[in-house]
């Protein structure tokens, strides 16, 4: 393993202009850099070949938090995580991805890390993943031949592998104001309470009703497949009165839809055991700030 990170070229476009056509080409080792906290962990761990890095920072239309029309928030692809932590803005609409994007790394790594890295990663483990598929959240996707916007949930195809094509990046997440009487919750168990991956993420996100059922559920789970996923089974069990043995039932069907592999952190028996208790933890803890923000 070398000791250094080998490069040939460094350029650090000043606009989106600049940085597309820096991209246009396609070229497999130009790497885009952001915080760099994962394009670095693999130029010098994993060998990832990287001739000329194209450092996107300082293009200001990809960094900022904004209000949307109908309540929702746009947060630039450079928008570090410990900004997201720290808004009031993103506390406001949803608060679950600021406590998710806080469980990342330590402090000097969300200074340095951004949500289009943890996501363009596209790690079956980031923290960020998950909530942004139970907030129903689209992603914004550019390159020097246009933009489009995709819905979370097709933005990740494989470990490691994303719908990002030849010169095109993620420029802005798109996040929808959550319903009326909406609580979302994300929990993650490590082998550490800080600055560790999960061994198992479960994000969860209710509409309640009237009389405290549920009208409406969105779950998503992290490190028990391939991507992030949307356990929709779990979703349609969650409907109606949460009674303990729905909670249960939804807990086992979520079970039922997590495929985990054994590795160094956890068997896939593990795994699936925490996912039940991840899934019945995180359901309760929704009803319980539920019938806070209520009384």
């Amino acid at each position: 393993m070398s000791k250094f990170l080998m490069f040939e070229k460094y350029c650090v476009p000043e606009t989106q202009e600049e940085l597309f056509q820096l991209l246009r080409d396609g070229n497999p080792t130009t790497r885009v850099l952001a915080g760099g906290t994962d394009l670095f962990v693999a130029m010098k761990e994993r060998g990832l070949a990287a001739q000329c890095l194209v450092d996107i920072k300082r293009v200001v239309e990809l960094r900022g938090i904004e209000s949307l029309n109908g309540g929702g928030l746009g947060i630039g692809a450079t928008t570090t995580l410990h900004e997201i932590e720290m808004s009031k803005t993103v506390r406001n609409v949803c608060p679950v991805l600021s406590e998710a994007v806080g469980m990342i790394g330590s402090l000097q790594i969300r200074n340095r890390g951004t949500l289009g890295g943890n996501l363009s990663n596209a790690s079956p483990a980031a923290d960020s993943a998950p909530c942004l598929l139970v907030l129903d959240a689209q992603f914004e996707l550019s390159s020097a031949f246009g933009s489009r916007v995709i819905p979370s949930e097709t933005f990740f195809v494989g470990s490691g592998r994303s719908v990002l094509g030849p010169g095109e990046i993620l420029k802005r997440i798109i996040v929808p104001r959550p319903k009326p009487r909406t609580q979302s919750v994300y929990l993650k168990f490590g082998l550490r309470n800080a600055m560790d991956i999960p061994i198992v993420g479960v994000a969860v996100s209710l509409v309640f009703g009237d009389e405290g059922s549920c009208c409406d559920a969105k779950v998503a789970l992290a490190s028990i497949a391939p991507t992030p996923l949307r356990a929709r089974k779990t979703e349609a069990a969650l409907a109606g009165e949460l009674n303990e043995q729905r909670i249960q039932d939804a807990a086992a069907q979520a079970v039922a839809e997590a495929k985990p592999i054994s590795d160094v952190r956890g068997s896939a028996s593990y795994r699936k055991h925490l996912v039940r208790v991840l899934t019945t933890q995180a359901v309760k803890q929704a009803i319980a700030l539920y019938r806070v923000g209520k009384s």
